[in-house]
């Protein structure tokens, strides 16, 4: 998990895997490390006993926007980071130990009547929904819902605006194959507090078809159906988002920080998440209170 602080400093969170399987993982996080570093000014190239890199500035990722899902940068397998940040959107190539250096950084552009990233809200990572193969997100802008398809290594290929309304009060969780039939789903939270699931419909050459998650009159079953009942308002969890799967069962999980300041994991399922209070994967402590975003 990658986490950013109210410092605006980029911090991550190592996931563990069963004894038995290295393959496979439990959903523990262990303990932070620094997420971000860039090369050392100082160093002199002719040689010195100075470190190459150093730590990335202090707030450099205040205000973003964070989301990750596989590599969407370089074709080298290494888990990427996208982030929305100084009012542009960039990608941050992993560098395969779980953090980014922030100087390889690469501005993703997005096409001619895209909105600004400067205005977007949300930004979830969708892996390759609309199976071209290429990287997908989906994203809020105030009341809107956009699709931002096919980015190829500079940039978006397509943006579609889904929704004109409906979506200030609303958070996107997931956009993943949920319920198991290969199509791409959504999970939101609604003004209710509750997590309502999406199903899309799949389109005629692969991948899902976007107006299927526009709207719910347009989605499979032609209506949303509750993904986890009530509980889930801000004020209890000021942040949530979705994974792929952590815990090995095939199936998208859901991560939230509670407003005591604990993280627990939800354990997805097909057609509700996971009931009761969910895995308490780290107890209750006063600094996650005050994290800016996860992704």
């Amino acid at each position: 998990m990658m986490v950013v602080t109210e410092a605006g400093n980029l911090g991550m969170y190592p996931s563990e895997a069963t004894t038995t399987d290295l393959n496979k993982g439990t959903g523990d996080l262990n303990y932070s490390m620094p997420g971000a570093y860039r090369g050392n000014p100082d160093k002199d190239p002719n040689g010195d006993d100075l470190p190459p890199y150093v730590p990335a500035p202090n707030g450099h990722f205040k205000g973003a926007l964070i989301t990750h899902n596989g590599d969407i940068y370089g074709g080298d397998g290494l888990q990427d980071l996208v982030v929305r940040v100084g009012g542009k959107l960039w990608v941050y190539p992993g560098d395969g130990y779980g953090a980014v250096n922030i100087d390889k950084r690469r501005e993703i552009l997005l096409p001619d009547g895209a909105p600004s990233p400067a205005d977007l809200t949300q930004i979830v990572s969708a892996g390759d929904a609309t199976g071209d193969g290429r990287t997908d997100f989906f994203a809020t802008i105030g009341d809107e819902l956009w699709a931002f398809t096919g980015y190829h290594g500079a940039s978006i290929g397509q943006a579609t605006r889904l929704s004109a309304s409906g979506w200030t009060s609303r958070d996107l969780v997931t956009a993943l194959d949920v319920s198991g039939d290969g199509v791409t789903d959504l999970v939101y939270r609604s003004d209710t507090g509750r997590l309502l699931l999406r199903k899309g419909i799949a389109a005629s050459g692969g991948g899902v078809g976007l107006a299927s998650l526009g709207n719910a009159g347009s989605s499979a079953g032609g209506v949303d159906t509750e993904y986890a009942a009530a509980g889930w308002a801000a004020s209890n969890f000021p942040l949530v988002m979705g994974t792929p799967d952590t815990n090995g069962d095939a199936i998208p999980d859901i991560w939230g920080v509670r407003s005591d300041g604990s993280v627990r994991l939800y354990s997805g399922g097909r057609t509700t998440v996971m009931a009761g209070s969910g895995a308490e994967i780290i107890a209750p402590a006063s600094y996650w209170k005050t994290r800016i975003a996860i992704g």
